[in-house]
């Protein structure tokens, strides 16, 4: 008798358990191998931003030690070749640190080099450093090897750019950072009265309103800008003001308030500031109104800070009051600002003075009403003059000079473009 064969699932299950464990390990291996090469293309962008910023750092202290401004960078000059040795000398040793192994080429995307270039995408061109970083870094796989045979690489990039020192708002001799719209003589840039004003070495300009009153000439030898509402008045503008789009922002005039706690700051109220000249060298800061209204005030660098009072200097009385210079270092005084008073304090500084008078430095107040009244000498104002509001003119004729190398100039800048 022939017997029957009857058919049975048995075993089929370990069939199914073998394909499951096959995904299985393949996911396994997914997760795994994914997440090592994802761990370690972090790892390696770190370790790029970090050797790219430590490189820049570099670039920019030896700009500022060798005090290169915008003005005066070449890209083939030799104080810009070695800002751009010490950062490649630099991110080669930080990228050391965290174990990778980089030389100044990077044909082969693991090295350093140096992109030195003009960057226009602002109302300004400036010259800038670009610190490029490339790493390459091969992940040891856990599985993926049993069905790939090639390597898994992370290639990644990091830039940091260095700008060297800039004046401050962009190199204009008379700035008004207020953009209302005008509203009689209490908005934006005012000149008035019935004398001749003179600019030269850079731009007026408004970020609001640009007013003119009464009958004044107003000469520039470079540009007269606003970026919102212009009425002229019965003034004489030389050139034709023009409108811009421009606005001045906060980065290119904001600056730390000067350590008025250093031992070498001299705070005083206004009564003593008003009996304190000749002033030495140094910094002052000064905490209430100051009036100068007869005889003779005399500083030679010197910054002074009127933390929250209103500075008044007439005309019955002789001003002579210089910034610091950069070399020797005169901290905690600042090179190049003469006048400061913080953006909280909203209060009126009036310059005038004798035909002897003169200022030479910054005037910065970024809340202040600053009035300059004509003295006639030609030397009177070799500054920089950005407020709030800023009003030039009266009965006598108003010369502001303006030279990049006699005012404040804002430090070397490092930023991580990637």
């Amino acid at each position: 008798m022939i017997g029957k064969h009857i058919a049975t699932e048995k075993g089929q299950s370990v069939v199914l358990l073998a394909v499951a464990f096959i995904a299985l390990l393949g996911f396994s291996a997914l997760a795994i191998d994914g997440g090592m090469v994802y761990a370690d293309r972090r790892f390696a962008q770190n370790a790029a931003d970090t050797a790219a910023l430590a490189g820049g750092g570099a670039a920019a202290l030896k700009l500022e030690n060798e005090f290169v401004k915008e003005k005066n960078f070449s890209c083939s000059s030799s104080k810009v070749y070695k800002a751009a040795t010490a950062a490649v000398t630099e991110a080669i040793y930080r990228a050391g640190d965290n174990g990778f192994l980089i030389d100044p080429e990077i044909s082969d995307d693991h090295g350093v080099t140096i992109d030195c270039g003009v960057d226009s995408s602002g109302p300004y061109t400036k010259h800038y450093l670009d610190v490029i970083v490339k790493i390459k870094m091969e992940t040891r796989t856990a599985f993926a090897h049993f069905v790939y045979n090639g390597k898994l690489e992370n290639k990644v990039t990091a830039v940091s750019r260095v700008y060297p020192r800039i004046p401050l708002v962009y190199g204009n001799a008379i700035v008004s950072l207020n953009p209302a719209i005008c509203d009689g003589n209490n908005n934006g840039a005012n000149f008035h009265g019935s004398a001749y004003v003179l600019v030269t070495g850079g731009d007026i300009f408004s970020n609001g309103c640009l007013n003119g009153s009464g009958q004044p000439e107003v000469e520039d030898d470079k540009e007269i800008r606003y970026g919102g509402e212009f009425d002229p008045g019965n003034t004489t503008w030389t050139p034709s003001p023009a409108y811009s789009t421009d606005i001045v922002p906060e980065t290119e005039y904001g600056i730390e308030l000067p350590d008025c706690s250093d031992p070498g700051a001299n705070n005083l109220t206004g009564a003593q500031f008003q009996t304190s000249s000749p002033l030495s060298p140094g910094l002052y800061c000064v905490t209430g109104n100051v009036s100068l209204n007869g005889g003779e005030f005399r500083g030679d660098g010197v910054t002074i800070v009127f933390l929250d009072g209103e500075l008044r200097i007439n005309g019955n009385v002789t001003v002579q009051l210089t910034a610091p210079i950069p070399t020797p270092d005169p901290y905690p005084a600042v090179p190049g600002l003469l006048i400061y008073a913080p953006a909280t304090n909203t209060n009126k500084l009036e310059f005038n003075g004798t035909s002897d008078s003169y200022f030479t430095g910054t005037i910065l107040g970024p809340g202040a009403s600053i009035d300059l009244l004509g003295t006639g000498s030609e030397d009177a104002f070799k500054c920089q003059v950005i407020g709030w509001n800023v009003e030039v003119g009266g009965t006598a004729d108003t010369y502001v000079m303006y030279d990049e190398d006699l005012n404040m100039v804002l430090p070397a800048t490092l930023r991580l473009q990637k």
